[in-house]
């Protein structure tokens, strides 16, 4: 009786640390934080498969090298070409999560962590699946989905801003409109210039938001 109860406990056990294991892996592994909000090693992953033919390319044009299979592990001006890769990843899924967090205060997306993004491009492909008269776009790449989603949430975000918290003032448009005067022959209508002009501004004072709140941003590695 006792051995059976024995053996009943160690199965019991063995089940239990199975379920454990399984929950564990299906966790988001967190890598850092940012201002609170965590960054996944699934999104620096994604950012490395983004990179990564881009950055043997700069690699073999500035040192002259040929790609072999110790490529990655050699250094280049004491840093190999896996560590590079992995900075940049980092500092972009940094700079989205930024942006991300953003967007879920403005309204653009409830769920900005990289699953949530995941499942709703999923859930889009799926709904339009098999669709005929679609307006618009039909389907996103899962390859891509994360790219997409930062994208367009960006542009909502300039579009956001330009009319509220970043709005250029009379002065700076007329600014940039003789700027872009300087750099024209002048055959264009006033009215393209001061929306060329707004729409520099957009681009550019935003840009300046993000420069500034990635630099007092707080990174916390994840222990």
């Amino acid at each position: 009786m006792k051995k059976a109860l024995s053996f009943i406990m160690v199965c019991v056990m063995l089940i239990m640390l199975v379920s454990c294991t399984k929950e564990t892996e299906n966790k988001p592994v967190a890598v850092v934080t940012v201002n609170g909000e965590i960054v996944t090693q699934a999104e620096i992953d994604y950012f490395k498969g983004k990179f990564k033919a881009e950055l043997i390319n700069d690699y073999i044009e500035k040192y002259s090298v040929e790609y072999t299979s110790d490529f990655w592990q050699t250094e280049f001006d004491g840093k190999t070409p896996e560590e590079a890769l992995e900075e940049k990843a980092l500092e972009e899924s940094i700079m989205a999560k930024i942006q991300f967090v953003l967007m879920k205060e403005e309204g653009i997306f409830e769920d900005i962590t990289y699953e949530g993004l995941y499942k709703k491009a999923e859930d889009f492909n799926k709904a339009n699946a098999g669709k005929e008269g679609v307006v618009g776009l039909k389907s996103i790449k899962m390859s891509q989905f994360y790219t997409y989603y930062l994208q367009t949430g960006v542009m909502e975000l300039k579009n956001i801003y330009a009319e509220d918290k970043l709005k250029p003032t009379d002065s700076e448009i007329e600014k940039k409109i003789n700027e872009i005067e300087k750099q024209n022959d002048g055959d264009i209508l006033q009215q393209d210039y001061e929306n060329l002009a707004k729409d520099k501004l957009k681009t550019e004072k935003y840009e300046a938001f993000i420069t500034e709140i990635r630099k007092n941003a707080e990174i916390k590695e994840v222990v």
